[in-house]
């Protein structure tokens, strides 16, 4: 071959790839290990920058991100502290205690509804504290307990009512998610239901009597949601309502006296006292609805 010939030859041929090109990346930005066992090949997350966030694809996003004075550096509280934080800081924060957390693996648990997120204007996402400490519930569960993550999304809408496998994880949950609150079309999508639902169930008093839509609002629409399987809508738990607006009404009337006397501690024992009260109804209706099935066989 002619020297002419040489030269063409090694500018037109297709470059060799270098083998060590992916461990020299993976030596930079570590392996991308995800544990979550349960997801299908179609939705494992994609390798990447373990800090890096994209945002949901949106047209004008990214002029709308120039705008946006939170992004990168999260807002701030009166106080000068932080109260919400960017996934890259989140990932930074608590990667010594879960040394295999990755965005794309936060971006997952979203994709499962195991956790709600605020946006930017931009379209990236922001952590509330709490919605920190609920991701270390689901990774302390998932990562050290192996629970799948279909169980620990039903201890989650089930506000941690389940009992954890050493530990006081149910404990921690109930404190994560007291004071968790929602929009309609968040709970809509924690329930993985039609919005209309749970518009129903406010309408009718179920839930959101507060003003609020609470985590044990939630339940009660999980419950009521488990309740439509059999045909019993949102419009037949009016007479339910009713009932228990009655029976509260009774007890109030039984602590009322402690409730008008305006010392804070007559006041929470005359709230104990209800929440007793409560207690003791419930298991007796309980055992009543028993008897009045056991007459349904002929």
């Amino acid at each position: 071959m002619e020297n002419g010939d040489t030269y063409r030859s090694r500018w037109t041929s297709p470059p060799r790839e270098d083998p060590r090109a992916d461990d020299a990346r993976e030596d930079v930005l570590g392996p991308e290990a995800d544990p979550i066992g349960e997801q299908p090949l179609a939705e494992q997350p994609l390798a990447e920058s373990p800090m890096a966030e994209t945002p949901d694809p949106d047209p004008g996003a990214q002029d709308r991100s120039r705008e946006d004075p939170m992004l990168g550096q999260g807002t701030r509280g009166r106080g000068g502290g932080k109260d919400s934080y960017t996934i890259g800081e989140v990932v930074e924060r608590l990667r010594p205690e879960f040394p295999t957390l990755s965005v794309s693996k936060i971006r997952y648990l979203e994709r499962r509804r195991l956790i709600n997120l605020t946006r930017t204007r931009g379209g990236y996402r922001l952590f509330s504290g709490q919605d920190i400490e609920l991701l270390k519930y689901i990774l302390t569960l998932q990562d050290k307990e192996y629970l799948p993550l279909k169980v620990i999304k039903k201890r989650i809408e089930g506000g941690g009512g389940f009992p954890a496998g050493g530990g006081d994880a149910a404990g921690d949950l109930s404190r994560v998610l007291e004071d968790r609150t929602y929009t309609r079309e968040e709970l809509a999508d924690t329930l993985e239901t039609d919005s209309r639902f749970v518009d129903e169930l406010v309408t009718v008093g179920v839930i959101g009597r507060s003003g609020e839509l609470t985590q044990r609002d939630a339940e009660i629409a999980r419950l009521a949601q488990e309740m439509a399987k059999y045909s019993i809508q949102p419009r037949h738990l009016r007479g339910i309502m009713a009932a228990v607006d009655r029976e509260a009404a009774l007890f109030k009337q039984v602590v009322n006296p402690e409730l008008r006397s305006r010392d804070d501690g007559r006041v929470a024992e005359a709230m104990n006292k209800a929440r007793h009260l409560a207690s003791v109804d419930s298991r007796m209706k309980e055992l009543m609805m028993a008897n009045v099935i056991d007459t349904f066989a002929p």
